[in-house]
């Protein structure tokens, strides 16, 4: 008697769908529950249908259903990054961002410093506080940490407006205009936002 294929033990045919296949098998499993050899038997015929259509899948012979995706179909690819020096790349303190990392925030930042442009006659307190919260945020997007976030933020928002009341006052005789108040900072936020980790 000749040996029985895969199909003929599962009672299936070679072109029935992957449900029907799973249906067949738990028919079958449930109906042999006393013969531990009968159900061996279905369990390698069900492995060696499984091999022979992964196999065929592989070599293009069976089409791949769409909502079906390999493991290396999940990941996305690597944004590129900056190419910085190799002790920038290397310090704990520092990041090497993608460019995307560090044009969002500038442009943010930028957009910020150009309505402090077209309004020079009235103090830029919205404008640092949009900024801060735009530091904060592209900050926590890299670390998942809302304080340390925030601290970094603020600091660096501090720091920047001390810098430029420091440069500016000596320069203008005691009014520091706005541009250069909101330029120095949101450099300095940039900075902060894109490079330090």
């Amino acid at each position: 008697m000749a040996e029985m294929s895969p199909y003929q033990v599962l009672g299936v045919s070679e072109e029935a769908s992957f449900e029907e296949i799973q249906s067949a098998r738990a028919r079958l499993l449930a109906s042999l529950a006393a013969d531990e050899e009968q159900q061996e038997r279905v369990e390698q015929a069900y492995d060696a249908i499984l091999m022979q259509r992964l196999r065929l899948r592989k070599e293009g012979k069976i089409p791949v259903p769409d909502r079906i995706r390999y493991a290396e179909q999940r990941t996305a690819p690597p944004e590129p990054a900056l190419n910085l020096p190799r002790p920038v790349q290397k310090s704990r303190w520092l990041d090497t961002p993608s460019v995307a990392a560090v044009l969002w925030p500038a442009a943010i930042l930028g957009g910020l410093l150009g309505w402090v442009v077209l309004s020079p006659e009235e103090y830029p307190s919205l404008q640092l506080a949009l900024g801060l919260m735009t530091s904060t945020y592209f900050l926590y997007r890299k670390e998942r940490r809302f304080l340390r976030s925030f601290l970094l933020a603020l600091a660096a928002l501090i720091l920047g407006l001390a810098l430029a009341y420091a440069l500016a006052l000596p320069l203008t005789g005691g009014d520091a205009p706005g541009i250069l108040l909101v330029g120095m900072t949101f450099g300095l936020m940039w900075l902060v936002t894109s490079f330090l980790r």
